[in-house]
């Protein structure tokens, strides 16, 4: 680490959670650092820093969090009133080597990506600042949605840690790393599936480290049956539960996805991005 890093140690970490607590909605706030705090790695090579731009971060809020896995790395980075300039400094200082993602940055943080960019020697124009829908589903709605069963063989159930491998099997965004990120969110959050007779899996959902609905996916043979809805609605209820609100993120492009969430009564709050670090 640069000399203009300061970490943020983990007894502290609900301190800056509780900065976070006046706007639920966001994806780099409250829930993504309560998943954290509660969080347990799966190996020993994983691991999870807190990083700040200066021992004044309990007022504004800067923070850069590191989750660092075997082959790739997630970075989170936020702030509620420090300068931006300091963040894009603490962002430069930080040395992390191989592949990484910056996850869920607002248009605001766009310019502090690309310096990083720059910084590690890349050209600009290869940087691709991958946009992604927030959605929001108010809890006065979500105690409204209706949970009956599309098809009566089919029954919306919690996943179980045996499921992982077929989830993983399926992700689009499949890495060396990714079926202990699966296994781990399984662990943290809730998770659940739409299964057959057979009690086989025929659609899935999981809850993303920001709290965010997730990794939605239905086998091509079952698509266009209610089943993704089918799910959602079961999810929005459980997550509502805890007392989070009903979040979902949406790739720009993905226009289905996106017109099932809007005819279930979700709303587009904001748009986000996510960029990969060679």
């Amino acid at each position: 680490m640069g000399s203009t890093t300061m970490e943020i140690t983990r007894d502290q970490w609900a301190v800056l959670r509780d900065l976070y607590a006046g706007d639920r909605t966001s994806l780099t706030g409250y829930d993504l650092l309560e998943f954290f705090i509660n969080f347990q790695p799966l190996s020993d090579v994983e691991s999870i820093k807190i990083y700040t731009t200066d021992q004044n971060w309990s007022v504004h809020g800067s923070y850069i969090i590191i989750h660092k896995m075997t082959k790739v790395s997630f970075l989170y980075l936020d702030t509620i009133k420090g300068p931006l300039k300091d963040l894009g400094s603490l962002l430069c200082a930080i040395n992390i080597k191989g592949y990484h993602l910056i996850n869920a940055y607002g248009e605001d943080f766009k310019p502090l990506v690309e310096q990083y960019w720059l910084k590690r020697g890349q050209d600009l124009n290869k940087l691709e600042h991958q946009g992604t829908v927030v959605y929001h589903l108010p809890s006065s709605e979500v105690q409204n949605l209706k949970t009956e069963d599309v098809n009566p063989s089919h029954k919306v159930d919690y996943l179980g840690e045996e499921h992982a491998d077929l989830i993983d099997q399926h992700w689009a965004y499949r890495s060396a790393d990714s079926l202990t990120l699966i296994r781990g969110l399984m662990a943290h959050h809730v998770s659940a599936g739409v299964f057959n007779s057979s009690g086989e899996p025929l659609t899935w959902c999981l809850r993303s480290p920001h709290g965010s609905l997730g990794n939605l996916y239905v086998l091509s043979d079952h698509r266009r049956k209610g089943l993704g809805s089918m799910v959602v609605r079961f999810m929005a209820k459980e997550i509502l539960k805890t007392g989070s609100e009903v979040l979902a993120t949406v790739v720009l492009e993905n226009k289905s996805s996106r017109n099932m969430f809007e005819k279930m009564g979700f709303r587009p709050i904001n748009t986000l991005y996510w960029a990969v670090i060679p």
